[in-house]
């Protein structure tokens, strides 16, 4: 008898964690991991390899599909229309800068799942999304793209109160949670063999693993989030630097530009290494909590050809024609279909599809759809979609004034930037 009674409280206290009434499914929680710069034409040797088990996992339960992006294939605007449903006409973020400054949420001019799901008493986290700085005010947690340049000193700084607290706040919100990020920014794993361009590609390394881990802190803190959002960069740069050591027979390259036997031994598995490293960071987002949805995602693809910026900077891989234009798409998990794959998806896509997963309405102002062929039949058929003319604004909560920069951060991502070319 006391054995049954401890059991039943087990129960009813499991099933009050979950936040659900007794006989009702939990509720459906949302994962999204964008992986800049991502494509299946990496992946999918990779996976043939069995050197992506991870990914392969979530694939035999889920859906994959080649993600359609918008070109100019920029990455601020793109992972803007990700997270709004909106293009970028609409939502103002058009590129890294505007007027000589760094983009800014202050630029979007719509709100983005993080402020809808905020709205609806639902709980977010977003770590490293590209314009979420100034961090909005949201039920949960936003930890901003500038927040990852910072180091151990600007950490210090910040809660010695030499920053100023609209700057502390601007970085995080709430900004203690800079405190989890800047516990994992220490001194990054050295590539062996790699010059200058390489600190870049250990610096994201780093970032990427640091963006992994504080997710993971904030989930140990206590009530889980309705959505979780987080960007993954590194991909994006290792593939600018190094892609003609990947295909270096690729007929983009004169032979004039085509890496010697040599240099291809030394550099061909930075990109797949890079991959594996995702992929391993990704295992330890599912295997924390292997109930969730997991939305793997990128802003675009890649391809071989040299690209000139601004600059003058000249880089091996590149992302500018019809060849780079689809990104990846993976979905996982709750009603998502087993095994399954879509002819097409698009960036707009995401937006609705996550809201849907939700519960939430689906405005139909959106550029987008709900992409109802990844979602079990089942499912579908008892949660209708429900919809909404469109989202008032405004766009996000912040402080009207505007707040002083971080300089010493600011400089770090515009050094990063410049190395890729994107600014001057």
């Amino acid at each position: 008898m006391v054995a049954g009674v401890k059991t039943g409280t087990v129960l009813l206290g499991f099933v009050l964690l979950l936040g659900c009434a007794p006989g009702e499914p939990p509720p459906i929680r949302v994962t999204i991991i964008g992986v800049d710069g991502a494509t299946w034409r990496v992946i999918d040797p990779l996976l043939a390899q069995g050197a992506l088990p991870n990914l392969a996992e979530l694939l035999e339960r889920g859906v994959r599909a080649p993600l359609r992006s918008r070109a100019p294939l920029v990455s601020p605007p793109v992972w803007t229309t990700i997270a709004t449903g909106k293009l970028r006409a609409e939502h103002g973020i058009t590129e890294f800068h505007t007027k000589g400054a760094l983009v800014s949420s202050r630029d979007r001019r719509v709100p983005a799942l993080w402020n809808l799901l905020s709205r609806a008493g639902r709980r977010v986290a977003v770590i490293g999304w590209w314009a979420t700085y100034p961090a909005e005010h949201v039920d949960g947690v936003i930890i901003s793209e500038r927040a990852l340049k910072t180091r151990e000193a600007d950490i210090k700084a910040l809660f010695r109160r030499r920053l100023q607290p609209s700057q502390a706040t601007a970085l995080a919100y709430p900004p203690e949670t800079l405190e989890l990020l800047a516990a994992h920014l220490g001194d990054a794993p050295p590539l062996e063999g790699v010059d200058e361009k390489g600190k870049t590609i250990e610096t994201m390394r780093v970032e990427d693993a640091a963006v992994t881990h504080a997710l993971l802190a904030l989930r140990a803190q206590g009530r889980p989030f309705d959505l979780e959002m987080i960007l993954l960069r590194g991909v994006d740069p290792v593939s600018h630097f190094f892609w003609k050591y990947l295909e270096p027979d690729d007929p983009a390259y004169a032979e004039a530009e085509r890496p010697s036997p040599e240099e291809v031994a030394q550099f061909a598995n930075v990109i797949p290494d890079h991959y594996r490293w995702v992929d391993g960071l990704i295992a330890k987002l599912v295997a924390d909590d292997p109930s969730r949805v997991f939305v793997i995602l990128s802003d675009h693809g890649f391809e071989a050809g040299q690209q000139r910026f601004h600059t003058g900077t000249i880089l091996s891989g590149t992302h500018k024609t019809e060849a780079a234009q689809d990104g990846v798409l993976v979905l996982a998990g709750g009603p998502i279909r087993r095994g399954a794959a879509l002819d097409q998806s698009a960036i707009e896509d995401v937006t609705p599809t996550v809201l849907h997963l939700l519960g939430l309405e689906v405005a139909r102002d959106f550029a987008g759809r709900v992409l109802e062929d990844a979602i079990d039949d089942d499912w579908a058929a008892s949660h209708p979609i429900a919809w909404i003319d469109a989202y008032p604004g405004p766009a996000g909560d912040l402080p009207e004034a505007r707040e002083p920069s971080v300089p010493a951060v600011d400089e770090r991502l515009r050094e990063e930037l410049r190395a890729l070319g994107y600014i001057e």
